[in-house]
């Protein structure tokens, strides 16, 4: 049987690093197919031609009980998800948060001045800020009015994350150092979005009564919707420029907190929003030791997800890793990768309890963190909360009485799903079912899919 953990919350947090090491199930290749009789005769029925690995494994004996290509790369779509999201939990853990801070010049901040020359956002990338609400521009604004602030000259987005390096985003939304829910960014430039935010915030900071730019004694100068780029900084609407910041400390006036990091990534692979998710992975740049004035990159996201592979037991030499969504062709993972990715996850139950639990109880009373962000299937959509459980899957295996937690993943040519399911014997298995190089309909690939799981789950 599988050794089983019962380390408290706490603990396990304590022990992540040490414990996500390599094992030795996750170095076997299988050299030629392990098919049950049933699976053999549905892969001879696929609905196209295309190119299908398979890899299934008994999280309660360790056994791989299904396996056909399951070391060759595939494009993985938004499966890619599955490896981008574990890497963000498992590097931070569930309750970290998000925060955003409004930075002022340390020397105006010590003398309680009313007038401030400029106020900088600084924030990390999260999605998850919005104009109004809890964790928001509305809610700074009310605390820079509560400390006597009247006028600010000018307003400013901190460059925390290099949104140059990042390749072009497909959907033509750019990773940004502050996100707000209501703006989408389609096909806006770093610089420009900047200026939306900063617009978004004069407006608040106006609504409260502090006045901003032309409107502030002469503090700074209203240049319309432009923005700027000076001394490392996106001036958005406001000249002239100060000081070089680096010359120029700062303090911070205000901050906000976004919802736990687990809710966030609910909120992500559920409905598989691809812009959350590159944003929330771009933190995975951030490495111990790093100063936190450098700007996040690509680069160091990429190599972020790399480490984390190799904690799980996943050689990523092999693997192309483009992107923490899934949206780029380029990415190539392996069925293998996605199932060791899951097993981690599994024997490792992320939950919010502190009393113990076994990784299969965890699963059972829906405890794991990790799992239970996952689209759950056959939830229907009914109602808007049975929507936001299954996600993705909501309207699929409804009535075939599985339980299957998993993410799905679709491209031109390109469809997987990968995941958790309850199997016949009362054991979970995890699964990872990859297709690409596939003419035609991708629907036609989903339902396939669907088949091909029940017939696994049923024959063990």
């Amino acid at each position: 049987m599988r050794f089983l953990l019962r380390f408290p919350l706490l603990l396990t947090w304590l022990v992540m690093g040490a414990a996500l090491s390599p094992v030795a199930s996750a170095a076997e290749v299988t050299l030629q197919a392990v098919l049950s009789p049933a699976v053999t005769a549905l892969l001879k029925r696929a609905p196209v031609p295309a190119h299908l690995g398979l890899l299934v494994r008994d999280l309660d004996t360790g056994k791989v009980l299904e396996a056909a290509r399951p070391d060759e790369l595939f494009v993985p779509a938004s499966t890619m998800k599955l490896v981008s999201m574990a890497a963000r939990l498992t590097q931070t853990g569930p309750q970290s948060r998000y925060r955003v801070d409004v930075l002022a010049p340390a020397q105006e901040v010590s003398r309680h001045a009313k007038r401030i020359s400029r106020l900088t956002l600084h924030g990390l990338g999260d999605p998850s800020l919005s104009i109004s609400g809890p964790y928001s521009l509305a809610a700074l604004a009310q605390q820079l009015t509560k400390s006597g602030i009247e006028e600010i000259g000018e307003l400013r987005v901190s460059p925390s994350i290099d949104s140059a390096t990042w390749p072009a985003l497909p959907l033509g939304t750019p990773l940004v150092a502050l996100r707000l829910q209501e703006y989408p960014g389609w096909n806006d430039s770093p610089d420009d979005y900047a200026a939306r935010v900063t617009g978004a915030f004069a407006g608040q900071l106006r609504a409260v009564g502090i006045r901003v730019g032309a409107a502030a004694s002469g503090l700074g100068r209203l240049v319309g919707e432009q923005s700027v780029q000076q001394f490392g900084r996106v001036t958005a609407g406001y000249a002239p420029a100060p000081a070089p910041i680096a010359a120029t400390p700062e303090v911070s006036l205000a901050s906000v907190q976004s919802p736990p990091l687990t809710a966030l990534i609910r909120r992500t692979l559920k409905p598989s929003d691809n812009v959350w998710a590159d944003q929330i992975a771009a933190q995975l740049g951030q490495v111990p030791g790093q100063a936190s004035s450098e700007p996040l990159t690509h680069a160091g996201m990429v190599a972020g997800l790399r480490r984390f592979l190799m904690k799980v037991g996943v050689e990523p030499a092999p693997l192309t890793l483009s992107d923490a969504s899934g949206l780029s062709q380029a990415n190539r993972l392996t069925p293998r990768t996605l199932v060791t990715v899951l097993e981690r996850m599994y024997d490792l139950p992320i939950t919010n309890l502190k009393t113990p639990l076994t990784p299969a109880q965890a699963f059972a009373q829906r405890k794991n963190l990790f799992i239970e962000a996952l689209p759950r299937g056959s939830t229907g959509i009914a109602s808007a909360a049975a929507r936001a459980e299954g996600g993705t899957l909501a309207e699929r295996f409804i009535g075939s009485g599985l339980d299957v937690r998993a993410k799905t993943g679709t491209l031109p040519g390109a469809s997987s799903l990968a995941g958790y399911v309850r199997a016949k014997s009362g054991h979970v298995l995890a699964f990872a079912i990859m297709v690409d190089q596939a003419p035609g309909n991708t629907l036609d690939l989903r339902a396939y899919q669907d088949r091909l799981l029940k017939v696994i789950a049923q024959s063990h």
